[in-house]
């Protein structure tokens, strides 16, 4: 029974925590969700193993999150096991120009130490809210780059699905399928670390082009108010929030959910939200902007523990 095997886990790990019924809206830069059946935060390698075998064949109940800064949750809550990774999995180390990162590491934390290293060429990672290992699985980026640039290599867990034992690997980045925000990654797969190339440099010029790039996103965005970031992915050659603004919706609410005033391809959360608010208006936005451009907009949210996509499809056919 899995709730005895993690009950065990708890017993045996060494600098890991397991709680019962967290809420996830706690978890999620959103603040929307319901409670986690358990909420485990991982510090060791050794942990991490112990879990997974924990888990064994019931490794669907996984859910992996960062600081769920583009996650959207469930008002009901996941019946499963919400994991995030910290401790001396979120470290990192540099060697010989290669910067070593455990998927854990908080990206703004990780170009801050970084620079005060002398280390250079990161510095995009602080636009990207978030941690490591999330933005190697979306392939993040900013206007300046994405991590395909940048990145050399990364570890994944991955569990065979029949028999529920993980394996772990090193795949090259020629070798994922890494794409605008796309990194190609199989159901269940776990970044835990990634590699990538950094080199000596001038530190105060970068750390002053990090504090350009951080005030002029303050200045254009609702950085500091309850969002995911970027609800939409940018369709090639247009901006999804200009289209947004286009169809009428920038300012539009509905529920506790409102398309910002200050950039249309943000989303927040203006008062006591649900995903189901969350949802019906990314609906609208997607269904304006299609009848009226023919764009498709894709998601850049993380839909955790929920079908999204079918929601998304039932608020839009009723919208036909």
């Amino acid at each position: 029974m899995l709730e005895r095997r993690l009950e065990l886990f708890a017993q045996q790990a060494s600098v890991s925590t397991m709680r019962e019924s967290e809420p996830l809206r706690r978890r999620s830069s959103l603040r929307i969700g319901g409670a986690a059946w358990r909420f485990v935060e991982v510090g060791s390698f050794d942990d991490l193993a112990l879990l997974l075998a924990a888990v064994g064949e019931d490794w669907r109940r996984l859910v992996w999150i960062g600081l769920g800064s583009n996650t959207l949750f469930p008002d009901e809550g996941i019946k499963g096991v919400v994991v995030r990774l910290s401790g001396q999995l979120a470290a990192w180390q540099v060697e010989q120009g290669h910067a070593r990162v455990g998927a854990g590491a908080v990206n703004a934390h990780l170009v801050r130490g970084l620079l005060r290293d002398g280390w250079t060429g990161a510095e995009f990672l602080s636009l990207i809210p978030g941690t490591f290992g999330g933005a190697v699985a979306l392939n993040a980026g900013t206007r300046e780059r994405e991590l395909s640039e940048v990145l050399q290599s990364c570890e994944l867990a991955r569990v065979n699905e029949e028999q529920g034992v993980w394996h772990v690997g090193t795949f090259q980045a020629s070798q994922l399928d890494l794409s605008y925000r796309h990194a190609g990654l199989s159901e269940g797969d776990l970044v835990l670390s990634g590699v990538v190339a950094v080199e000596r440099g001038d530190v105060n010029e970068a750390k002053s082009r990090v504090r350009e790039d951080k005030e002029r996103r303050n200045r254009t965005q609702p950085y500091r108010l309850a969002s995911v970031g970027s609800t939409f992915a940018n369709p090639e050659g247009d901006y999804a929030g200009r289209l947004i603004e286009a169809v009428g919706l920038k300012g539009h609410r509905i529920g506790g959910a409102q398309i910002s005033e200050l950039h249309a391809n943000f989303f927040i959360n203006a008062e006591d939200a649900t995903a189901a608010d969350f949802v019906a208006l990314m609906a609208l936005a997607r269904h304006r902007v299609r009848e009226q451009f023919g764009v498709e907009l894709r998601p850049e949210v993380r839909f955790v523990g929920f079908d999204g996509w079918a929601w998304l499809n039932e608020q839009e056919a009723l919208l036909r």
